[in-house]
């Protein structure tokens, strides 16, 4: 049965919408990086688990990237989730090629674990 419901008119374009997404992400892994470091500073933590935190870090900041996306376009919940990860992937390799010269390293488990996190908020 379908309900017929009165458009709010609350709803973001898309390019606000993952602008936003976008904003969240790097946000996230803004704040996750300052506290692996202190982690690592603080020696809790060594510097060869340092990738356990990365990976929770990509997945995180692409999940709620993904999450603040979709809950501001309110249509094409599955586009927008996707689209909002390869953004932020984008960025993630434009950053790379700014900051430390283009070198790229696990540019595939990168992809791979933005995927999975955008793909689960879808």
């Amino acid at each position: 049965m379908m309900v017929n419901t009165r458009p709010t008119g609350r709803a973001m374009t898309l390019p606000g919408g993952l602008a936003m997404g976008l904003g969240v992400s790097m946000f996230v892994t803004m704040a996750a990086t300052l506290i692996l470091t202190k982690l690592v500073l603080g020696e809790r933590m060594q510097m060869q688990n340092i990738g356990y935190g990365i990976l929770i870090m990509l997945i995180t900041a692409s999940f709620l990237g993904a999450m603040v996306a979709q809950g501001r376009v309110k249509h094409r919940r599955l586009l927008v989730c996707i689209l909002s990860g390869v953004v932020y992937y984008c960025v993630l390799l434009g950053s790379t090629a700014l900051f430390f010269g283009g070198q790229y390293s696990a540019v595939g488990v990168t992809g791979l674990l933005v995927l999975a996190g955008s793909g689960a908020a879808a």
